[in-house]
């Protein structure tokens, strides 16, 4: 039969990848075969586990491949005239200029900036439109005046959640236009959890910060195997300020995962041993076999970073730790180990070059706990940053010597104790006796949360170390009750509606208001003993001091009430809730 005539069926072939359209986006992605299912498809429910259930995205109808590319390159184009713009516009949104940003101390526990707080208008008020905040997240970069916005947001807080880098340097380098990663640029991680703060502080919406959380996540647990030649000290950085972000949400456990990470940087990093003027060679770590893990530091800026890193982790250990449990500053001391990097200088001093010729630590922790006399640092005395670790330093002794009493100690033992605890009461006033008055201190200057904090924390040294005694002796109640007085009244006739403190004051107030409410029930005890008594001015008496009392609770309830509901710090919230079912529960009948 003639090939030509052949009346054989043809057979047609089928088209391939017929059912490609209808794959969903995580199949897509991981390029795996999809049978299409909905609402979950069979390869993301094998994948779901209990209680984390994957969802399946499908495209939509009618967006093909040509169509994707297109807005991929509008999204572009929209970027380039965005930077383009940026040059000559004058509308153009643009950060403080680094060389005009006032110097300020590299506190963990705020700013006094008045700069006016960021609200969710700053994600709002481009007039370029820009892809939604959850789309970005995932981005490699998010959108340049997006991230500029984000940055302003963090900026006026950042000592506030433990922020220790040179602000002017930091700015500069981050707004560089080069790509993230960049190793001009501080480390991806790190850029990425400011992001998330400014987020934060701005009234974002739950997903929106979840999602820059997520980004957050992904880029700081990858700190370490960057070659980012800062990878450790921007690392320690980034877990400060996620271990700060943590906390101040209320999610304590993942805050002390944080701020562990943070100890074990700075310690790899070798940190504790800057500047030591003790002659043993170096000893490689684990983190370099060659030598030190960081390279040289570049200038007296540089190098006072890394020694304001590890006295801000120093400093949030010991406070940390006293209200969490599972930190001390003495971490670093252990294993036969002991700091020797000296006490830090204020970032001023740095820039200035005004760094003594005998800058120089050896053992500068025991040093100061021995009170062995040492030539100063600086003519007008210690800084404000060194006055705060060390005042961290006398509070994480007082609640170790507290925990370590016991009724039952031996005669001698018992001598010990009191030996170490009025040496200890003694350190503590000297030390607050040589501290500037806080009440010349004003709202407005750099200082003012750096001194604030340290007037707080040395207070609270002073409550921790005589609370166990309050009940047998009346100097101890009588110290403790003058402390946190001062404690309150630290806050009073101050505007500090705009303030962002550090969340660790929370768990400060929470032991101030808990003696306030001993002394109160005390009160109540000797109020009913003196019903059944002729003796009724014992009653007057406890009657007048219980008003005082109940009134200093209260002024301290607004403080933190402004601190915690009002500014979003949900540790400082739970911490008075804590304070409030306390007293209702043991004072008021």
């Amino acid at each position: 039969m003639d090939a030509s005539t052949s009346t054989a069926p043809v057979r047609v072939k089928a088209p391939r990848n017929q059912n490609r359209a209808k794959a969903c986006n995580h199949c897509r992605k991981r390029k795996t075969k999809c049978d299409g299912r909905r609402p979950i498809c069979t390869q993301c429910q094998a994948r779901s586990k209990p209680g984390l259930e994957l969802l399946c995205e499908y495209p939509v109808v009618g967006h093909t491949r040509k169509r994707t590319l297109e807005e991929s390159i509008s999204t572009l184009e929209r970027r380039i005239r965005e930077l383009e713009r940026a040059e000559s516009d004058e509308d153009a949104i643009r950060l403080y200029d680094p060389s005009n940003y006032p110097s300020t101390s590299s506190s963990p526990f705020g700013t006094s900036s008045n700069s006016p707080s960021s609200s969710s208008s700053l994600l709002l008020d481009s007039s370029t439109p820009e892809p939604s905040l959850f789309a970005t997240a995932f981005q490699e970069e998010i959108p340049v005046a997006l991230g500029q916005r984000l940055l302003q947001a963090f900026i006026p807080h950042a000592q506030a959640f433990g922020f220790f880098l040179n602000i002017r340097r930091f700015i500069s380098a981050t707004t560089l236009p080069l790509t993230l990663g960049d190793y001009s640029r501080p480390c991806p991680g790190l850029v990425c959890v400011i992001y998330l703060i400014g987020l934060h502080l701005s009234g974002a919406t739950e997903d929106e910060e979840s999602a820059f959380l997520s980004r957050a996540l992904l880029h700081v647990s990858n700190v370490l195997s960057a070659s980012h030649p800062l990878r450790l000290i921007h690392g320690t950085q980034a877990e400060i300020l996620l271990s700060t972000y943590f906390f101040r949400t209320g999610r304590i456990l993942e805050g002390k995962y944080h701020l562990s990470a943070a100890v074990s940087l700075a310690t790899c990093a070798d940190l504790h041993k800057l500047r030591s003027g003790n002659m043993i060679p170096f000893i490689p770590n684990v983190m370099g076999f060659d030598g030190p893990s960081l390279p040289d530091p570049k200038d007296l800026i540089d190098e006072g970073e890394r020694i304001n890193a590890f006295w801000t982790v120093f400093t949030m250990c010991n406070c940390w730790g006293v209200g969490v449990g599972g930190f001390s500053s003495m971490m670093f001391e252990s294993y036969g180990s002991r700091i020797d990097t000296p006490w830090p200088l204020d970032m001023e001093d740095y820039e200035e070059n005004r760094v003594p010729a005998n800058y120089i630590g050896t053992s500068t922790v025991r040093n100061f706990l021995s009170q062995a006399p040492i030539q100063p640092l600086r003519v007008n005395g210690p800084s404000r940053m060194a006055l705060l670790a060390q005042a961290s330093l006398l509070l994480d002794r007082a609640a170790s010597l507290r925990s370590s009493y016991a009724n039952e100690l031996h005669s001698d033992e018992h001598t010990r104790y009191m030996k170490t605890f009025a040496s200890l009461d003694a350190l503590i006033d000297s030390f607050y006796s040589s501290l500037l008055s806080f009440s010349q201190t004003y709202v407005s200057s750099p200082e003012f949360m750096t001194v604030w904090a340290t007037h707080l924390i040395c207070r609270v040294a002073t409550i921790k170390l005589h609370n166990i005694f309050t009940a047998s002796n009346v100097f101890s109640r009588k110290k403790v009750l003058e402390c946190a007085e001062a404690c309150v009244m630290l806050c009073r006739g101050r505007d500090l509606t705009g303030i962002e403190v550090n969340p660790v004051f929370g768990l400060l107030w929470r032991i101030v208001g808990e003696a306030i409410i001993v002394e109160i029930s005390r009160i109540d005890a000797l109020s009913r003993q003196a019903l059944s008594l002729p003796n009724w001015g014992l009653e007057e008496t406890a009657v007048l001091g219980r008003v005082e009392m109940v009134a200093l609770l209260e002024e301290l309830f607004l403080t933190m009430e402004l601190f915690g509901s009002r500014s979003g710090s949900k540790i400082i919230a739970y911490q008075l809730n804590s304070l409030q079912e306390n007293y209702h529960s043991n004072c008021i009948s």
